[in-house]
């Protein structure tokens, strides 16, 4: 079984969020993207959590996104 590393909050979560955030809207297709989230527990202040910042891209269509995003993403070194 893999370990899970749970770490006390840091207040650079929101900072490294919105630094990752601004790639992401300069790598996809504006019109794609219909919002762009941080989520989970390092979204939450004051929250222990896994240090993963977790982040979730609203798309007016999965199929486009299929089509349009995966290279821009994988430029951006995602899998």
């Amino acid at each position: 079984m893999d370990e899970i590393e749970i770490v006390p909050y840091d207040s650079r979560w929101p900072a490294l969020f919105a630094a990752e955030a601004t790639r992401l809207r300069a790598a996809l297709p504006a019109e794609l993207i219909l919002g762009l989230e941080h989520f989970g527990s390092t979204a939450v202040p004051g929250l222990a959590a896994k240090p993963i910042i977790d982040i979730l891209i609203a798309v007016r269509s999965l199929a486009e996104a299929q089509e349009r995003a995966i290279e821009p993403l994988e430029a951006l070194d995602y899998l």
